[in-house]
C-alpha cells in the first residue's frame, strides 16, 4: 500500500497522494461513450482512500443541519437506505457502508464542508487504472472475490474495505469498483476529455458523471473506464468520494 498517506483535518479520512502525468483514458472496445481511447495530463492530486460512508456523512449532517436521505419513490428501493429523518440516524448496521440516495448537490455540499472538492472524470479514471493503464484496479484479470458487483452475490452495500486488499489498487485505493456509484464532477460529454470545454463547470446544467459501477452491476461493466451519466437524483447504489489540490 502507499506511504502516501495523509489524514484530511476536516473530516478525518485518509487520502492518497497520486502524482499528475499523462494517461491512458478511455478504451477502443465496447460502449461508445468511453470510447476512444486517448492520452489526457491530470496534475497531482489526493483521493479519499474510500468512499464516503453513513458514519463520515452524520457528522456532516450534524454540524451543518444538511437533509438526511430519506425518501420514498418508485425508481429504486430506499427502504434498507433511508435514513431516520426524526433522529437523523443512519441504518442501523450500516455505518460503514458508502452512504447513498445523495444527490450530486448532496456530495458538493460534503465536499465544500470538507474543504475538498468531487474528482473529476479524468482523475478517477487515473485513480483507478494507474499510469499503465490497468483493466480493473487490482490488475489485468477480472476477479469476482475483488468487488462487489453482481458477481460478488451480496444484492446490497457492504462496508468499505471488504474486499481489501485483494480489490485494492497498488496504491491502496478501497472499493474503486463496485460497491457504488461515485458522483464525479464532470459534466456527461462525449470524448475526447477536454477539461476546458465546460464540462467540469459546477455551474453548467447536464447530467454529471458517475464512475465505478456497484452492487447492482456485473462484470461487464464494473470498469474503470465505464461511464454512467446520472441522468436520476439519487439511487440506491450510488455514492461519492472526494479530492483535493496539493495547494
Amino acid at each position: 500500500m502507499s506511504t502516501d498517506i495523509i489524514i484530511w483535518p476536516n473530516d478525518g479520512k485518509e487520502m492518497i497522494y497520486l502524482p499528475g502525468g499523462s494517461f491512458t483514458m478511455g478504451s477502443n472496445s465496447g460502449d461508445s461513450n468511453h470510447q476512444p481511447e486517448h492520452q489526457v495530463i491530470v496534475s497531482d492530486f489526493y483521493l479519499d482512500r474510500w468512499p464516503v460512508t453513513n458514519a463520515e456523512y452524520k457528522r456532516f449532517i450534524d454540524a451543518t443541519g444538511h437533509p438526511v436521505p430519506d425518501y420514498r419513490v418508485t425508481w429504486c428501493d430506499t427502504a434498507p437506505y433511508n435514513w431516520d429523518s426524526k433522529t437523523r440516524g443512519y441504518p442501523a448496521g450500516k455505518a460503514d457502508h458508502p452512504v447513498v440516495l445523495v444527490s450530486w448537490e448532496d456530495a458538493m455540499a460534503y465536499a465544500a464542508w470538507t474543504g475538498k472538492r468531487l474528482p473529476t472524470e479524468a482523475e478517477w479514471e487515473r485513480a483507478a487504472r494507474g499510469w499503465e493503464g490497468r483493466r480493473y484496479p487490482w490488475g489485468s484479470v477480472f476477479l469476482a472475490g475483488a468487488c462487489n458487483c453482481k458477481e460478488a452475490g451480496l444484492n446490497q452495500t457492504s462496508p468499505v474495505g471488504h474486499f481489501s486488499p485483494q480489490g485494492d489498487t497498488p496504491e491502496g485505493l478501497v472499493d474503486m469498483i463496485g460497491n457504488v456509484w461515485e458522483w464525479t464532477n464532470s459534466l456527461f460529454k462525449l470524448y475526447p476529455y477536454n477539461p476546458d470545454d465546460g464540462r467540469e463547470s459546477r455551474e453548467a446544467e447536464g447530467f454529471r458523471v458517475l464512475r465505478g459501477a456497484s452492487w447492482h452491476n456485473d462484470a461487464n461493466l464494473a470498469l474503470p473506464f465505464t461511464r454512467l451519466d446520472g441522468d436520476f437524483k439519487f439511487f440506491n447504489n450510488v455514492g461519492f468520494r472526494c479530492a483535493a489540490s496539493p495547494a
